[in-house]
């Protein structure tokens, strides 16, 4: 009987609580998900954008004729 109290615990202390490094949705707590692009447990898989978005200059090509420069036809 206790070695089945004692494997029932180790089998619930191996998984990973938030933030922990996983391989494997089954590696994390319940509640928590493997988000694959971090290796860590977390909250959600992801899905929202990781970089930092920055207003870009103004475009500065010549225009003639209305129309800007660009490569010629082939």
């Amino acid at each position: 009987m206790k070695r089945v109290v004692l494997i029932a615990l180790l089998l619930t202390a191996c998984k990973q609580g938030k933030g922990d490094r996983c391989q494997v949705m089954a590696d994390c707590q319940d509640g928590l998900v493997c988000n694959s692009s971090t290796m860590t447990c977390q909250d959600t898989t992801g899905g929202q954008i990781d970089a930092t978005v920055i207003d870009a200059p103004p475009v500065d090509a010549k225009v003639i004729d209305a129309k800007p420069i660009d490569a010629p036809h082939d």
